[in-house]
C-alpha cells in the first residue's frame, strides 16, 4: 500500500512540475511567476499601482492648497470644491418632518440625558441621546457628536463620558447612533441575536455594515458616507429647533470615525461654527473622496472657522506624522486667510479614543470661541462619574430599531434608489460612452514588452508561461495553450476568477480546447490568481468579513479615488491579451474569441464591448445585473466586480448589447447570492438577439460549446 501510495504521489509531482533543468529546480507546471524574484512581490503589484496614483493625485491636491494667497483665491477654491464634495455624495433628499420625540429621561448629577428618536428621512430613525445642563441659562451652546466605529454607539464609555464632562459646563451635547451601531443594526436577526453579516456576533466590527451596504450604495452612485452625512445634517436641524439651543453656537466633535464625520460635516455644513475632530479617519466605505478631492481638500472647507485637530501618541506613529504634515497644509490656508490663530493641532498622550484629556482641550477650545473666555485648570476637574449601562440610553423599548420600529435601511433605501434609476435609464445611442466612461475603460498601448518563461511539451499541446504588460506597472502571468498542428489556429482568451489554471479549468476547458486545434491564453488579471495576495481563494465565501475587508474591497475603493475600476483596469489587461494572441505566428487574429467565468466574465464582458477584435464571447456563473445586488439585501459577489454609479447609467445587460451583432453566450447566469438562475429568468434580463443564454451543468456540454463558440 505505501509503493502504490509512493506511485501515486511520485506520478503527481511529475503532472505537476515542469522537468528540472540540469544542476536546477523542478518547477511547478502551470504557475507562472514562481521561483524569479522579480516577481517575487507579485502579490503587491495592483495595490502598489493604485498607491502610486493616489500619492500623486495626493500631491495635486496639496499644490493646489498650497497655491492659495488670497481670500479671493480661497473663496473660489473653496466654493469649486464643496461642490466637488456634494457631488461626491451623490444626491441629498429633502428635508422632511423629523417627528422627534423624547422617550424617556435620566436625571444625573449636574446634567439630565434624553433619549431622542428622529426621523432624519421618512420611516428611517435615528437613536440619540442629548445631555442638557442642569444649570445655567437656556438657550445653550451645543454639541453634536458623531460616533465613532464603537458597535456601542452612543453608549460607549468615552462618548457618554465627553456628553456628561459638557453639559456640566453648561453644552446640550447630541450623542447619536450612525447605522450599523448602536440601536441602529441594520443586519439584526432577532433569531440569532446578533447580525446575519457579523459571524461573531461583535459589537465591535462595525465596519462590516458599513462596507456591506456601502457597496450597494456606491452602486447607485452614492455612497455610505452620504447617509452618515445626511443624519448629521438633519441631528443638526434638530439641535437648531431646540427651545434651550442657540442655533448661533454649534460646534461638532468626534473620534475615530467620528472624527471623520466631524470633517465632513464642518466642510457641508457651515452652521458648525467650531469643528474638533479627535484621532480622526474612518473605513473606507466613509470616505466619499474622488479625484479632485482629497481629505485635505475637505478639512480646507472649514476654514476659516475655528479648526482644532487632536491625535493621540496610540494611533499609529506615520499616521500621526501624517496628519500633521496635513494640518500644516491647512494652516497655511488659514494664515494666507489672515486667521492663523483658528487653527491648532494637539497630541495627547494615550490610546486611540476620546480621552478626558481630549475633552478638556475640546471644552477650552470652544469657551474660547464661544465666549471668548479663558479657561482655569479647576474648572477642568472632574468627579469620578459611573457611565450608564447600554440599556439605561436605549431609545427604543428593545434596544433595536429594527424590532421596535421597523422602517428603512440603507439597503432598503438604496434598493428604492436603484428601482428608480432603472426607470429613468434609458440605452440612447450615447450608451457606449456612457459604459466606457463609467468602467473608465482604456484601450491598450503598443509596444509593451512580453516575456516567455518556460515551455513544456504537454502531448497534443505545448505549454509556455507568459508575462505581458497592460501598461507600465501592470504584469499579467498567463499560461498559452499550443496545439502542436501547423498552420494558424483560432484562439481563446481565457479569465477565470479563480485564477488561469485552477485544476477543475484545466481540465475541463483549457486541455479539451488546446486537443481541439485552438490557442487558448489563460490569464490573471491584475489582482487576480498569482498577483491575488490573498490567493488561492474560492470566488464565493460565507465570512462576510472577508468579503468587506478582502483585497478586492481595497482595489474597489483605491480605483474610486483615482478615477478608476478594478472591472476597468481588468478589461484593459484582457485586452492587451488579445494584442499578445493576436501578435503570435500560431492564431488568426481574425478569430479570436474570448471566455470568463465568474467575476472573469464580467472583464470578458466588458473587454469584448469595446475590443471588437474579439470575435465572440462566453461567460459561465457570472453576475446576472447590478441590479440584483441592489435588490437583494444580502449578497455574495467580491466588490472588484463593482464601480461608482454604474447603475446610474447602465446596467450588464446595456454593456452585453454593445457586443451586438457579435455572440455573446452565457452559461448559469447566477444571482446576488452566486444562486444559479433559470434559464427563462437570465433570457428575460438579456432579452437580445445576439445573446444565447443557457444552463448547462456538465462541464463537457460547456467545454462543447466553448470549442463550437471559437472554431
Amino acid at each position: 500500500m505505501r509503493r502504490i501510495f509512493a506511485l501515486a504521489l511520485a506520478s503527481a509531482a511529475a503532472f505537476a512540475q515542469e522537468p528540472a533543468a540540469p544542476g536546477g529546480p523542478a518547477l511547478p507546471l502551470w504557475n507562472v511567476l514562481h521561483g524569479s524574484s522579480e516577481y517575487a512581490n507579485a502579490g503587491s503589484m495592483f495595490s502598489s499601482y493604485l498607491s502610486k496614483l493616489r500619492h500623486e493625485e495626493e500631491e495635486r491636491r496639496s499644490k493646489a492648497i498650497a497655491g492659495l494667497a488670497t481670500r479671493g483665491q480661497i473663496r473660489a477654491y473653496q466654493s469649486e470644491t464643496r461642490a466637488k464634495l456634494r457631488a461626491a455624495l451623490g444626491e441629498m433628499p429633502s428635508r422632511t418632518p423629523l417627528n422627534a420625540r423624547v422617550t424617556g429621561t435620566l436625571e444625573r448629577d449636574g446634567y439630565t440625558v434624553e433619549k431622542v428618536i428622529f426621523e432624519s428621512r421618512p420611516r428611517y430613525w435615528v437613536t440619540a441621546n442629548a445631555y442638557v445642563p442642569r444649570k445655567g441659562a437656556a438657550p445653550y451652546p451645543a454639541v453634536l457628536a458623531p460616533v465613532g466605529h464603537w458597535g456601542m454607539g452612543k453608549a460607549f464609555d468615552e462618548y457618554q463620558r465627553l456628553g456628561i464632562f459638557l453639559a456640566r459646563r453648561g453644552y446640550v451635547v447630541l450623542v447619536y447612533d450612525v447605522p450599523g451601531q448602536g440601536e441602529r443594526r441594520e443586519y439584526f436577526n432577532p433569531v440569532v441575536n446578533r447580525a446575519l453579516i457579523d459571524p461573531g456576533g461583535s459589537h465591535w466590527f462595525v465596519t462590516l455594515e458599513h462596507g456591506y451596504a456601502g457597496a450597494q450604495a456606491i452602486l447607485t452612485g452614492g455612497n455610505y458616507a452620504s447617509y452618515l452625512v445626511w443624519d448629521g445634517i438633519r441631528a443638526l436641524d434638530y439641535l437648531a429647533e431646540r427651545k434651550d439651543v442657540d442655533p448661533n453656537r454649534l460646534a461638532c466633535t468626534g473620534t475615530s470615525g467620528g472624527g471623520l464625520q466631524t470633517e465632513l460635516l464642518s466642510a457641508i455644513d457651515e452652521r458648525i461654527k467650531i469643528s474638533i475632530p479627535v484621532c480622526y479617519g474612518g473605513c473606507n466605505p466613509d470616505n466619499p473622496t474622488r479625484p479632485g478631492l482629497s481629505i485635505a481638500d475637505i478639512d480646507a472647507l472649514i476654514a476659516p472657522r475655528p479648526l482644532l485637530m487632536i491625535e493621540a501618541t496610540g494611533d499609529p506613529r506615520p499616521a500621526v506624522a501624517s496628519k500633521l504634515d496635513r494640518h500644516r497644509e491647512i494652516e497655511s490656508l488659514y494664515k494666507a486667510a489672515g486667521e492663523a490663530g483658528k487653527t491648532r493641532y494637539v497630541v495627547v498622550d494615550g490610546p486611540h479614543g476620546y480621552l478626558p484629556e481630549m475633552h478638556q482641550a475640546a471644552y477650552t477650545w470652544m469657551q474660547k470661541w464661544f465666549a471668548g473666555a479663558e479657561v482655569s485648570a479647576e474648572s477642568l476637574n472632574e468627579p469620578v462619574t459611573a457611565v450608564e449601562p447600554a440599556e439605561n440610553l436605549h431609545a427604543t423599548s428593545s434596544g433595536e430599531v429594527t424590532m421596535s420600529l421597523g422602517g428603512e435601511t440603507v439597503w432598503s433605501l438604496n434598493r428604492a434608489h436603484a428601482a428608480r434609476l432603472a426607470v429613468s435609464r434609458k440605452a440612447g445611442p450615447d450608451l457606449r460612452e456612457t459604459v466606457r466612461a463609467s468602467v473608465a475603460i482604456e484601450r491598450p498601448a503598443s509596444g509593451l514588452p512580453s516575456r516567455t518563461l518556460g515551455r513544456a511539451d504537454r502531448g497534443p499541446y505545448a505549454l509556455e508561461k507568459v508575462v505581458y504588460h497592460s501598461e507600465p506597472g501592470i504584469y499579467v502571468p498567463s499560461v498559452l495553450l499550443l496545439p502542436k498542428s501547423s498552420g494558424k489556429h483560432p484562439a481563446v482568451l481565457f479569465v477565470n476568477e479563480e485564477g488561469k489554471a485552477e485544476p477543475k479549468l484545466v481540465e475541463h476547458y483549457l486541455e479539451p480546447l488546446a486537443k481541439a486545434g485552438i490557442v487558448v491564453l489563460s490569464i490573471d488579471p491584475r489582482g487576480m490568481g498569482e498577483t491575488d495576495p490573498e490567493a488561492p481563494r474560492a470566488s464565493r465565501t460565507g465570512d462576510f468579513k472577508k468579503l468587506v475587508h478582502d483585497a478586492e474591497s481595497g482595489y474597489f475603493h483605491d480605483a474610486i479615488r483615482v478615477g478608476k475600476t478594478a472591472p476597468g483596469m481588468r478589461a484593459l489587461d484582457a485586452m492587451a491579451g488579445v494584442s499578445y494572441l493576436a501578435g503570435r505566428a500560431e492564431v488568426d487574429a481574425k478569430r479570436i474569441s474570448a471566455i470568463g467565468h465568474g467575476m472573469g466574465g464580467l472583464v470578458v464582458l466588458y473587454a469584448a464591448a469595446f475590443d471588437e477584435r474579439i470575435r465572440s464571447a462566453a461567460i459561465t456563473g457570472s453576475l446576472v445585473s447590478y441590479a440584483a445586488i441592489a435588490a437583494s439585501e444580502l449578497y455574495s459577489h467580491r466588490f472588484g466586480a463593482f464601480g461608482p454609479g454604474f447603475l446610474r447609467g447602465f446596467d450588464l445587460p446595456d454593456a452585453a448589447s454593445l457586443i451586438a451583432p457579435r455572440p455573446l453566450t452565457i452559461h448559469n447566469a447566477v444571482d446576488a447570492l452566486h444562486r444559479v438562475l433559470p434559464v427563462e429568468t437570465a433570457r428575460e434580463a438579456y432579452g437580445q438577439p445576439h445573446v444565447r443564454v443557457f444552463h448547462e451543468t456538465a462541464p463537457k456540454e460547456i467545454a462543447k460549446r466553448y470549442i463550437g463558440l471559437a472554431e
